[in-house]
């Protein structure tokens, strides 16, 4: 089992740093257009980070409720929670809109601006710190 605790947090980091720098390097090679060849295939690695997050976030949740911690312990926990619902939320809505092949007009061209760029960053952060986490067995 301690071996699959690894393998899952070396996948979050992997995909938590690829998705930075993916996310800087973007505008770099970007031609404008509403299709984003190389997220498309990064999408299904977040979705499987983002589920995973999610779980974390939920069976630490669980596992400090009704007991006593400390406030930063408290904190920590919350913050996986709670971004973790946000992300999987973004993310997945984002997702779902963008495979639909008739929603690339207007207003939703626009919002990819606003909301993968936002979610991009909350995942990193997310897959970063439990992938950390896991690593190291603690569950803080």
């Amino acid at each position: 089992m301690d071996i699959l605790r690894k393998i899952v947090a070396v996948y979050l980091v992997v995909t938590g740093i690829v998705v930075a720098v993916h996310l800087a390097v973007t505008p770099l090679y970007h031609d404008g257009s509403p299709d984003y060849p190389v997220w498309e295939i990064v999408n299904y690695f977040m979705a499987v980070g983002a589920v995973i997050v999610l779980l974390v976030g939920i069976a630490r949740k669980r596992a400090i409720n009704g007991q006593e911690v400390d406030t930063l312990t408290y904190l920590r926990t919350s913050f996986v929670f709670y971004g973790g619902i946000v992300l999987a939320s973004l993310f997945f809505w984002q997702w779902f809109w963008q495979l639909n092949p008739d929603s690339e007009t207007g207003l939703a061209v626009n919002s990819h601006i606003i909301y993968f760029p936002a979610m991009d960053m909350l995942y990193s952060v997310l897959t970063l710190i439990v992938g950390r986490r896991m690593w190291n067995a603690d569950g803080t």
